[in-house]
């Protein structure tokens, strides 16, 4: 249990986001908020291996066997099969520790049973120098290896198991950075690439060997794909968090599993996914697509994740730490399984089933009742693949740590379990000793493991010009005449991968099977020479049926060349229906964006053919970005359409919010109008705001007479100050100054007065304070904060008691700091309670860790802790879906260990990732704003601050310093009382929200 706890508390002291102005300040990241710490010192040790079996419950009729455990086998991080059978195992040594050495102790070892009882009885080592080693596939006479920061091939072209010389480079530029992020997951494709995943923590640029900079390509986390003889790398999608296994269903679509944001992501070649964190390397996309899962497996809260005090995770799943997938695709297993997904939870220490649901273009993946339990603490499960015999493997890392624990690592550990039904396990024939005859036959079989490695196998021999003459012609009457879709399927495949499929193309193109039509585009579009199939692609655009086939079409806008672009998007986009896709809206945008980026005149074009409504609004977004505004204003005043009104007028608003003395566009006074006479009210507003960006008179006044109609709604009138505020006139500071006295207009003209450096508006929000609610007393100490001229009487108010010291957060002390003014800090000075961290930080952790024993949390309000948590923390932070979202959401932190907490708080700048890293932005009003940027584009910047979003035009920006702080300053807790501390803690440790206190 000490080992335990002092490498969990050494972790979380070393590798952790940040919390910023309220409580905790890094959160873990790979399988991210775990809290495994609170279980996993239940369990001294892990079951013994000998009883290890004995720990786990399958469904009726399936039976598991320990296939392999130490002594004989430890760390086991990446699984694959051989055309035999065997089992080869990644054995990683290196891990937390990734070197730059060229030679460690990482193993390759093959496991061999023999007499197919479910358990290994011959081990040999293929190679036991490797480092840092997360991956394995196996094919073209060798071994392919994921070895950070390198791709890795070990050839052993006789097949003997021993390597035929020394590893060869063939890309490298992975982020060793990335620690239990590393690259993973390698895959064989149907289409014969091999695919591989990346994670959020490295920013890697990978390319061959020597290749500058220019030459590299750029990824964090996504899929990616190499292919084996063309030596091409590619970035697949982008997006997710830190994707770890890679599976195919029976008509080849890709599937990834994902932790910390739900755990399943459909993947499509161009697509760009949510992620956890910060921008996608394309600034100009807007939206990102979603996980397909409907659930998440975990119920929120606390997060001790199962047993009888937690029978809610339970029943979800058991938490949402993933790793490992595999879609079932054998033939032993009953019928309800196959085509379904399975992933690893690894603090649920079980194996989660899902649902594929085909919806649209894509799918739904419903949660199922898990497929299995390990009764075992110590369970870290990594990999699940199928075996040669329709089973499936499942490693064990075996671990007391976290999943990601990166200090007294349990090296002596390590399990691989044998999954089968009914005890069916038989050997496996050496495919590679079977003429093709034999290999196509297995182009039809039940079991896609014989599929994939066959057609692996004639993959391979195509290479080497070993294929049979007949093969290529066998093929395509399997393609033709195939008895159903997928032995066509898998036919295709083989065609496309021995360099054969162009000779079917052009039928399958117009073939009644919508995923034959699919593969088809993919692989028309994958040749050198597109534009060979280009009639056909626009013809499938307008006039398919299919969502699936228009996906693909989608997917494929990436590789046609721009100008060809144009007449496939169109016919995409006219397809009213897919306007709720999920997928096809954002997808047809990802490839039209370049286009609306670099040409008016196509983009103008998609824009009139498109009834699509987020395609609409984002090429409008897109062009008003280039202030392309002529154009946008022309088809505004061709459209009598009120919901193509609405998209383009509310793309350009929100390109231009923030921007001014912008000219009108040619004939905007008309087109606005008409627009303002609009029976649609969002079309009215936003003409108005449009108006007002272009320095329109008459719609000021209007926004000027709804701000001051007293009898107006409360919504109407908010927003129309916001309209005036955006514009910036100096006219409007006695408007926004007499709204501070106003409740239903205060905030936002608190806010609004920050960017005029009046000298009333100090003493008229301090004397307004002590009527202002909390989140308005936020705003205003924001605003006193943002200007040294404002920050004086602030710090004057709270030397005078007018103001409690407490509401000034050490964030806006570190802000006021900054200003370097000697009359500040000398104000500051006086005022003891914003100093930062004093003295050594273990010293003030002890003091803490003795103030907050049991008895006194067990005395705690968490009440009055939630009205704390609101005060110094909510801005920022969100617990229970409640509060803000500038730092890491908190629901799922290690609330439960006090150390974590202590630590995050006391010492925020041990280690501060780059997406929670300060910005101090210096305007040409002398403001200072402070936050995090959330986006930027050419015209614009967009701050996160603790209170809220500001939009700076770039033009107003003097001085931009990233400062290599957190967020969150120090000395949270020495601006609260011994009580409040209490409370904040109990509070925080709560497993469920609780009522704030009465007022």
């Amino acid at each position: 249990m000490v080992r335990s706890y002092q490498s969990h508390r050494e972790f979380f002291r070393r590798d952790r986001t940040q919390w910023c102005i309220g409580i905790v300040s890094r959160l873990c990241a790979f399988l991210v908020l775990s809290a495994s710490w609170a279980w996993a010192s239940d369990a001294p040790a892990p079951v013994p291996v000998a009883e290890a079996v004995r720990s786990i419950t399958l469904p009726q009729g399936f039976k598991t066997t320990l296939f392999a455990g130490e002594p004989d086998l430890v760390q086991p991080i990446a699984l694959t099969t051989d055309a035999r059978g065997r089992l080869w195992v990644v054995e990683c040594l290196s891990y937390p520790n990734w070197t730059t050495n060229k030679t460690g102790e990482d193993r390759v070892s093959i496991y061999e049973d023999t007499d197919a009882d479910g358990i290994f009885d011959k081990k040999t080592v293929f190679w036991n120098k490797g480092r840092n080693l997360s991956g394995i596939a196996l094919g073209f006479g060798g071994v392919w290896l994921c070895s950070l920061p390198e791709l890795i091939f070990i050839r052993d072209q006789n097949g003997d198991d021993k390597p035929d010389g020394e590893p060869v480079v063939l890309l490298d530029g992975w982020d060793l950075a990335s620690k239990h992020n590393a690259f993973n997951g390698l895959t064989w494709g149907p289409d014969g690439w091999l695919y591989g995943c990346n994670g959020i923590l490295g920013n890697s640029h990978v390319g061959k060997p020597g290749a500058s900079e220019a030459e590299r390509i750029p990824m964090n986390c996504g899929v990616w794909r190499y292919h084996p003889t063309q030596r091409v790398f590619e970035v697949v999608a982008n997006g997710t968090t830190n994707p770890w296994g890679i599976a195919f269903n029976d008509v080849g679509q890709m599937f990834v599993a994902n932790c910390v944001i739900k755990h399943l992501f459909h993947i499509v070649p161009g697509a760009h996914y949510e992620r956890m964190f910060g921008q996608d390397f394309n600034p100009y996309l807007f939206e990102l697509i979603p996980s397909i899962a409907d659930h998440i497996h975990w119920a929120g809260g606390y997060w001790k994740t199962e047993g009888a005090d937690n029978p809610q995770n339970d029943v979800t799943g058991g938490g949402h730490a993933h790793c490992g997938a595999m879609i079932y695709l054998g033939e032993s297993w009953p019928e309800t399984y196959r085509n379904t997904f399975f992933t690893i939870n690894i603090h649920g220490h079980r194996v989660n089933n899902d649902l594929l649901v085909p919806e649209g273009s894509s799918y739904v993946g419903k949660h199922r009742a898990d497929f299995m339990r390990v009764n075992d603490t110590w369970f870290r499960g990594v990999s699940v693949i199928p075996s040669s015999d329709g089973g499936a493997f499942v490693s064990d890392w075996c671990d007391a740590g976290e999943c990601h624990d990166y200090d007294d690592i349990h090296r002596e550990n390590g399990r691989i379990f044998k999954i089968n039904y009914n005890g069916q396990q038989k050997k496996t024939s050496d495919l590679r000793q079977m003429p093709d005859n034999q290999l196509l036959s297995f182009q039809t079989a039940k079991d896609e493991w014989l599929v994939n490695q066959s057609r692996l196998i004639l993959q391979e021999r195509a290479e080497g010009r070993n294929l049979q003459p007949t093969t290529p012609i066998r093929l395509r009457e399997m393609f033709k005449h195939g008895a159903n879709l997928h032995d066509r399927l898998r036919a295709f495949w083989a065609l496309h991968v021995i360099g054969e499929s162009s000779a079917v193309r052009q039928e399958a193109l117009v073939d009644s099977e919508e995923y034959i039509r699919a593969w088809a585009v993919q692989f028309a579009t994958a040749d050198s020479n597109p534009r060979n199939s280009f009639s056909e692609l626009v013809d499938l655009a307008q006039n398919d049926s299919s969502p699936v086939v228009r996906l693909y079409l989608a997917s494929a806008l990436q590789r046609l060349a721009l100008e060809d672009r144009v007449d496939v998007a169109s016919g995409l986009a006219a397809h009213a229906e897919d306007a709720t896709d999920p997928y096809l809206p954002l997808m047809i945008w990802y490839g039209i964006e370049p286009v609306a980026g670099k040409n008016e005149a196509a983009a103008l074009k998609l824009l009139e053919k498109t009834t699509i409504p987020l395609v609409r609004r984002f090429l409008a977004e897109r062009l008003a970005l280039r202030l392309a505004l002529n154009g946008l204003t022309q088809a505004l005043a061709k459209s009598a359409d009120p919901d193509f009104q609405a998209d383009v007028t509310l793309g350009m608003y929100l390109a231009l919010n923030g921007r001014r003395q912008l000219a009108a566009p040619e004939g905007w006074d008309v087109v606005a109008r008409k627009l303002e006479n609009s029976p649609a009210r969002d079309v009215r507003d936003e003409a108005i705001r449009l108006s007002l960006t272009f320095g329109d008179e008459t719609a000021l006044r209007e926004m000027e007479a709804r701000a001051n109609d007293k009898s107006g709604k409360g919504s109407d009138r908010k927003a129309a100050l916001e309209a005036l505020v955006s514009i910036r006139r100096p006219e409007f500071v006695p408007l926004f100054q007499k709204a501070v006295t106003d409740p239903a207009l205060r905030r936002t003209a608190i806010n609004a007065l920050a960017a005029y450096d009046n000298p009333q508006t100090p003493d008229l929000i301090i004397s307004e304070y002590g009527r202002l609610n909390p989140e308005e007393k936020a705003e205003a100490i924001n605003t006193l904060s943002s200007r040294a001229s404002f920050a004086a009487p602030l710090l004057e108010a709270v030397r005078d008691k007018r103001i409690p010291a407490r509401d000034i957060t050490p964030f806006s002390a570190r802000q006021i700091q900054a200003y370097k003014d000697p009359r500040l800090e000398s104000l500051l000075k006086d005022l003891g309670t914003f100093r930062g961290v004093s003295g050594e930080k273990a010293t003030q952790i002890a003091r803490y860790k003795k103030l907050l024993t049991s008895a006194v949390l067990g005395q705690a309000d968490p009440r009055e802790g939630r009205a704390v948590f609101k005060r110094t923390c909510a801005s920022c932070h969100s617990l229970f879906d409640d509060g803000g979202k500038l730092a890491p959401e908190l629901t799922g932190s290690q609330r439960g260990n006090l150390d974590y907490i202590l630590e995050n708080v006391v010492d925020p700048n041990a280690v501060v990732w780059d997406r929670y890293k300060a910005a101090y932005f210096e305007t040409s009003d002398d403001r200072l704003i402070s936050g995090i940027i959330v986006r930027e584009n050419e015209g614009t910047v967009t701050i996160q601050t603790q209170t809220g979003t500001v939009t700076l035009p770039r033009t107003d920006i003097v001085k931009r310093t990233q400062s290599n702080l957190s967020m969150m300053p120090e000395g949270l807790l020495e601006a609260l009382s011994d009580q409040e501390i209490v409370n904040l803690v109990d509070y925080l440790q709560s497993p469920t929200q609780v009522p704030l206190p009465a007022q």
